[in-house]
């Protein structure tokens, strides 16, 4: 498995996600939906950016 960090930037600072996934399209569409949730929640605008990967075993 791979994990996957995403940095999100926020108005009013920014926060680093890590998703476990066994792919790029599986992490981002996880990544994608947390930052809808986000946006719904505090209707700021939020930038997403893939940060790296890392292997895990």
């Amino acid at each position: 498995m791979k994990e996957y960090i995403f940095l999100l930037e926020e108005p009013v600072g920014n926060k680093e996600i890590k998703i476990i996934a066994s792919g790029m399209t599986e992490a981002f569409k996880k990544a994608k939906e947390l930052r809808k949730t986000i946006v719904q929640d505090t209707r700021l605008k939020v930038n997403m950016i893939l940060k790296g990967v890392r292997y895990t075993d």
